[in-house]
């Protein structure tokens, strides 16, 4: 890994900034934690600037957005990482529901989502300048690249869309925004194929007019190769776990704990349901609910369960045809777990994963993945490795 990653290309970038839906300590991770550390391993000063945190979130308790987590974002938060420091940060704002756009213009929205009682300029004294690079997530943190490139004349600009925000139905300002970006950047970088179909129908004269490379998530395959205690809720027969953070099918779920009375199902998820859900797991005896486990528990959870399962809500991936086959699989894969998807990418078929879109095949293809003591997958992971991957993405955004 050091010898990919201290090269003459990286002598000159002193600091990088991301801007990202996600908190550095968190319990979900994605690849802007991977870039994000491989820069602090490169002793590159790495600065996380989580948004949105709207102020109407002081009043919800998810594990992202309430009172605490975005006060203490707000006054900065130093993680010493490798061989550097990491500056968590955050801007609180105006920024409105998605619902009010039906009353309140694009513009409107666009502005409040900007508007705060901190500011901008102080913040960006504080935490921001002397940033050689900055790189954008696909999300509402798009809305500071004007600005930030008015300030920043001589940084560059990077956009890596891993869930892009122009999918079928996305509010009209979202495809602006994005679009916007894409055309400015100096590089793109879409995480998949699927991705890069989506924008390429989505975006006029894509190829031609948008400057662009492909590079896929990864996986630490040693992680999900090794042996690890079992964690307690993993500590009883048949474990069937989902870990992940969208929101999953329960009541899919509850029709599956009563049909296999013998399997134990775990779902593991920073986000909490509602209060009628919570109430109804806790009358099936094999089925489980976690808020959330911390990043390096995953390999754990993962390589002790009997089976995996990524169980989506009915016609998932009909509205997210672009996200492929995802991180989460390739741990599972990793790990030689027997995999039951449901409502997900059609492709995952094509690999060996048991991909079902009924109740009852779900179920079917949970009994029979129960079967197995574990299962290999068409599905080459060899250059999907995080080291490589870091190192490509540093390269590529120092150099383009």
């Amino acid at each position: 890994m050091q010898g990919l990653l201290y090269t003459d290309y990286m002598a000159d970038i002193k600091k990088i900034t991301f801007l990202t839906g996600h908190s550095w300590h968190t319990n979900r991770q994605g690849g802007f934690h991977q870039f994000a550390k491989a820069a602090c391993d490169a002793g590159i000063e790495t600065v996380f600037f989580s948004f949105p945190r709207p102020y109407y979130n002081y009043f919800t308790k998810q594990e992202l957005y309430n009172r605490k987590s975005i006060q203490s974002l707000t006054r900065g938060i130093e993680y010493k990482t490798g061989r550097s420091v990491l500056h968590n940060i955050t801007l609180p704002t105006f920024k409105l529901p998605n619902a009010a756009g039906r009353i309140l213009s694009d513009s409107l929205l666009n502005a409040l989502e900007r508007t705060s009682l901190h500011s901008f300029s102080a913040l960006c004294r504080t935490y921001i300048d002397g940033t050689d690079i900055f790189v954008f997530e696909s999300c509402d943190g798009i809305i500071f690249f004007d600005r930030l490139k008015r300030m920043y004349p001589n940084a560059r600009f990077i956009y890596r869309p891993s869930d892009p925000m122009m999918i079928d139905g996305a509010p009209s300002r979202y495809v602006t925004n994005e679009t916007h970006i894409m055309r400015n950047a100096d590089l793109n970088i879409i995480v998949n194929d699927t991705g890069l179909a989506l924008y390429r129908k989505k975006i006029a004269d894509f190829d031609r007019s948008i400057r662009y490379t492909v590079l896929s998530n990864g996986v630490d395959i040693e992680s999900y190769e090794t042996q690890y205690p079992v964690p307690e809720p993993l500590q009883k027969p048949n474990t069937v776990v989902y870990i992940g953070a969208w929101e999953v099918e329960w009541d899919l779920l509850f029709t599956a704990a009563d049909a296999t009375p013998d399997f134990n199902y775990v779902v593991v998820c920073p986000n909490y349901p509602d209060n009628r859900i919570i109430e109804k797991v806790q009358t099936k005896k094999n089925l489980d609910y976690i808020r959330g486990i911390s990043p390096s528990e995953v390999p754990a959870w993962v390589t002790n369960s009997r089976v995996i399962m990524v169980p989506y809500k009915t016609d998932f991936y009909k509205a997210r045809p672009y996200l492929g086959i995802t991180a989460k699989y390739y741990q599972a894969m990793a790990a030689r777990r027997p995999i039951v998807s449901y409502a997900d990418t059609p492709a995952l078929l094509d690999i060996g994963v048991r991909a079902t879109y009924t109740y009852d095949d779900f179920i079917n293809a949970v009994t029979q993945a129960m079967q197995e003591k574990e299962r290999s997958y068409t599905f080459d992971l060899s250059n999907r490795r995080w080291d490589t991957v870091n190192a490509e993405f540093l390269r590529l955004a120092a150099q383009g």
